[in-house]
């Protein structure tokens, strides 16, 4: 470290006296990084090392057998024909080799940087550093529900300079909290861009939150996710075309350039006949490299708009919207166009990202002219025929053509690569001018994909009822080449009449468990950690029955690049689920029903039973004089005339006058009744006396429960009472 550091030091002073620009020949620069790839934090990229470079590319990852380098040059592959030829202790290793290797930790450790084939010592360590993630685009509104917007995000320090990295999610938020995650992909910039619908709202808020990127010393990140950028979501009630300029057309800088709309019903389908009253449009340009532009338009729905300078060809992106009275206009769509001085353009739709070892690698970059006929188109064919015009097609350094223009305004890029490498691939035109060049496009040359998995995945014997994630096999890839940088299509097949289902159990972009079926209906695309080459295939099994897989139960492994549909491989299944009996498959549900009932059992035995009313009582004497002076006692007041466990409360009325809750050899047994409060019941004679006559009466309904009155007077044997309610 204080070697280092010295080195570091004694730069400072170089750095400060004159910047050091490189030049073609023996240039390149190898070291170490922090991260995994292809998210690392190079050695060979800070920016001391970057600005002493015109053009600087990651070309390959080199080991020495001990850890894994990043080899940098400047897109002219002198990372292999001079370092690797002059290191023999070193070789090219594929960056998910590296990343199977662990992560390295050492962005600050420089192998080496060459300049002209002299050595440049190591720059001073960097300033402390503060990154911040941003929503750097959304497509212009007007916005309404439903609209399909294009959202690009970035990491970016405090001067401005992006910082790569391994992806990002935009989070979309609704009036009313509901929040959803769109993952974006990373673009060749090193921006994240995604598409997504606009949710049925009256505003949404959109936030970037960026896969966190490795950090060199001194560096922080902000927050976790971008400011949220906050749209206003309206009824549409027309949409506006851009049509002129038309979609690739080029654009002369300094030019006046007619922008032109018309308009559509809200569909975007059915023109409309003259403007409506109220109608305001604004024109709404953004050249890269540059803030966006607004126009208002004039009441033939155009405008005017003056391209800026352009010495190499930038696009520009042109959309239009407005307002009718209480009614919004939004865009049906965006228009790219190309700007630049002369009003060339390339086009580069058709050159490939990736190419792979031992396969044609080709694209075509098709070079654009003004479309209409006028003094710049005139101007564009004279120079283009001009005998002292060059067209320079170069490969990664090496010269593919050089010669006059061709009439087509074609030109093919063809070349097959035997190593892994990135490639970089360029047109130029020498002009009297100066030179034209297209903007450097970057081919991944990858291996080409070799798929190896298990003939079968056998689930063994599962019992019903089992956990999907306690029923799983491991589909391994580590014996494949190349399958963790492809999306897979993962299918089953053949399950016929079976309950169980095979799914794949992984972690999703929020780093949360989930599942997703693998049936026909749904493919699922697995992208393999490099680090982990194998997915989890679990199956979800019936609760109670037991099955057999059948023999025709098999998942499909099938590449989605095109380039390798051959590769699609066939894993045959195997399971048996163990069935369960009744208690065993329901007594997660019968024991505590049971026990539920028998409690409920319990406590309707204490609580049913009837009990005597509060201000029952009963008066006893020996005589029928006696009753007048006799003290009325309270049944609740007497031992044993509680209820008991499904038993009304009752009392024993003895023939001692004796009232007490023993109620074998009772006269008469008064009992607790819900309806009428108390019933006399007894084997008798029980007699009741007539309050006109005087007479004594026999009671008829002593047997089935007697209703006493309490106003009357009876007598069992030689003993009277009367009870009270």
């Amino acid at each position: 470290m204080v070697r280092v550091l010295a080195a570091l030091l004694a730069l400072a002073a170089l750095l400060l006296a004159a910047p050091v620009l490189a030049q073609s020949g023996r240039t390149y620069c190898v070291g170490g990084y922090d991260g995994t790839p292809p998210n690392v934090l190079a050695a060979c990229n800070q920016p001391a090392i970057r600005q002493m470079h015109r053009q600087w590319h990651a070309h390959t990852y080199v080991t020495d057998g001990n850890g894994c380098s990043l080899c940098y040059d400047e897109k002219d592959d002198t990372c292999e024909t001079v370092f690797l030829a002059t290191h023999p202790n070193y070789r090219a290793i594929d960056k998910y080799d590296c990343a199977r290797l662990g992560e390295s930790h050492r962005a600050g450790d420089l192998v080496a940087h060459v300049i002209d084939g002299k050595s440049v010592a190591p720059p001073p360590p960097p300033p402390a550093v503060q990154l911040e993630a941003r929503v750097e685009r959304i497509t212009p509104g007007p916005y309404t529900t439903g609209d399909k917007l294009s959202v690009v995000g970035a990491v970016r320090d405090d001067k401005g300079a992006l910082r790569g990295i391994a992806g990002g999610t935009f989070r979309i938020t609704d009036s009313k909290g509901q929040s959803t995650d769109v993952r974006g992909t990373v673009q060749p910039d090193g921006t994240v861009a995604a598409e997504f619908v606009l949710p049925s709202t009256d505003q949404a808020r959109i936030e970037f939150i960026p896969d966190k990127p490795p950090l060199a010393p001194g560096e922080t990140l902000r927050a976790a996710a971008s400011e949220a950028q906050s749209l206003k979501v309206e009824l549409c009630g027309f949409r506006a075309r851009l049509v002129q300029p038309a979609v690739g057309e080029t654009l002369v800088s300094g030019q006046s350039a007619l922008l032109r709309a018309t308009l559509f019903d809200a569909a975007g389908k059915v023109p409309v006949q003259g403007a409506p009253a109220g109608l305001s449009l604004t024109f709404t340009v953004q050249v890269e490299g540059e803030p966006a532009q607004t126009l208002v338009a004039d009441q033939e729905q155009s405008a005017s708009w003056t391209p800026p300078a352009s010495p190499q060809p930038r696009q520009a992106r042109i959309s239009v919207g407005g307002r009718v009275g209480e009614r919004v206009v939004c865009p049906a769509g965006e228009v790219t166009t190309t700007v630049s001085d002369l009003g060339l353009g390339f086009d580069t739709s058709e050159l490939p990202r990736t190419c792979y070892v031992g396969l044609p690698c080709k694209g075509t970059v098709v070079l654009r002219r003004p479309r209409e006929a006028g003094a710049e188109r005139q101007r564009v064919d004279a120079l283009l025929m001009d005998p002292g015009v060059r067209v320079r097609m170069v490969d990664t350094g090496e010269e593919r053509y050089s010669g006059p223009p061709r009439t087509d305004d074609r030109y093919e890029f063809l070349a097959t690569y035997d190593k892994p490498k990135s490639a970089s691939w360029s047109l130029v035109l020498q002009t009297p001018r100066g030179p034209i060049e297209m903007p450097e496009h970057e081919v991944q040359v990858r291996p080409q994909l070799m798929l190896e998995v298990p003939a079968e995945l056998d689930f063994g014997t599962v019992r019903a009822g089992t956990s999907v994630t306690e029923a799983c096999q491991r589909l391994d890839f580590s014996h494949s080449r190349g399958a963790e940088e492809h999306f897979l299509a993962l299918r089953v097949e053949g399950l016929g009449n079976c309950q169980s289902r095979p799914v794949l159990h992984f972690l999703n972009a929020l780093n949360q468990a989930d599942m997703r079926d693998l049936e026909p209906a749904s493919d699922t695309r697995a992208l393999l950690d490099p680090r982990d080459l194998r997915l989890d295939i679990c199956l979800e099994v019936p609760r109670c029955a037991g099955e057999v897989s059948p023999e025709s139960a098999v998942l499909r492994v099938v590449p989605l690049t095109s380039e390798f549909k051959a590769q699609e491989k066939t894993v045959r299944l195997r399971w048996k689920v163990e069935g369960r009996g009744f208690l065993g498959c329901h007594g997660a549900w019968v024991w505590p029903s049971l026990a539920l009932l028998g409690f409920g059992v319990m406590l309707a035995g204490f609580t049913q039973p009837a009990r005597f009313p509060p201000g029952a009582s009963i008066r006893v004497a020996g005589s029928e004089r006696g009753i007048r002076q006799a003290s009325a006692i309270l049944l609740q007041g007497c031992p044993g005339s509680g209820a008991g466990f499904y038993r009304d409360a009752r009392l024993g009325l003895h023939g001692d006058g004796e009232l007490n809750g023993r109620t074998r050899n009772a006269v008469i047994i008064l009992r607790a009744t819900r309806g009428a409060g108390v019933v006399l019941t007894g084997t008798g004679p029980l007699e009741q006396q007539d309050r006109r006559t005087l007479k004594w009466e026999p009671v008829a309904d002593l047997a089935a429960g007697h209703v006493p009155s309490p106003s009357v007077l009876y007598r069992a044997g030689g003993t009277y009472f009367k009870v009270e309610l």
